[in-house]
């Protein structure tokens, strides 16, 4: 047993970098509502207090699966978990317009002011959305106008060995982008998509990411518990 990293971990400091899972959160437009029931309830007698959980996979913070948008792509599952625990790199780009696209010149300038990204690294983009994020009926600006990456930037970062991309929007291709080209090359690539990320504002450049899915047999995507050690 490797009682340092034990240690390391427990002295390191933890940020959430997901939502709470409640009633009336927002979700894309065409996907279930997050809903939660009482199932056994002290009140009622039962000895105890469980709950009855709804929801989409693609629900709150979550991962994308391959199988999202390439038919014979692995399912969530499938999925190799050590994609999703590794060295996370945060690219801020909260200054630009809503609804820009992420360039490859936007990437390098960044690499070329904080370091160069490696592989296996998990590069997510800070785009200042996850300020949107209300309940419902206050959720509408959160389901618009997002930035998001270009599909030459999906394809650069892939070149550089990265395992996965996401962001703190409800998709990582732009929102006005409707032929989603960064789903169908990360994906169509084995990698992963994370979306709907929150509190990157308060994470370093460099940081340790951990997110694991659960092992939803088909699911295409699977909600997670997404946190930063720094």
């Amino acid at each position: 047993m490797n009682t340092e990293l034990i240690t390391l971990i427990r002295n390191s400091e933890l940020v959430e970098l997901n939502y709470a899972y409640e009633a009336a959160m927002p979700v894309w437009p065409t996907h279930p509502k997050f809903l939660l029931g009482d199932s056994e309830t002290y009140a009622g007698g039962d000895g105890n207090y469980n709950n009855l959980l709804q929801m989409g996979d693609h629900c709150g913070t979550h991962v994308d699966s391959p199988s999202h948008f390439i038919p014979a792509g692995n399912t969530i599952d499938q999925v190799n978990v050590r994609q999703l625990i590794g060295r996370g790199v945060k690219i801020d780009v909260s200054h630009l317009a809503p609804n820009t696209e992420i360039t490859v010149a936007m990437i390098q300038s960044w690499e070329q002011l904080n370091g160069e990204i490696k592989p296996d690294d998990i590069v997510l983009f800070r785009t200042g959305h996850d300020a949107k994020w209300q309940l419902r009926p206050n959720h509408k600006a959160f389901l618009s106008d997002w930035s998001g990456l270009s599909g030459a930037g999906a394809e650069y970062l892939l070149a550089k060995g990265v395992q996965v991309i996401g962001s703190d929007a409800m998709s990582l291709d732009t929102w006005s982008n409707s032929t989603f080209p960064c789903h169908q090359i990360i994906l169509g690539a084995g990698k992963l998509i994370m979306e709907n990320l929150a509190n990157l504002h308060k994470v370093p450049s460099f940081f340790v990411f951990i997110a694991l899915p659960l092992r939803i047999k088909g699911g295409s995507a699977s909600p997670v518990r997404a946190i930063a050690l720094v």
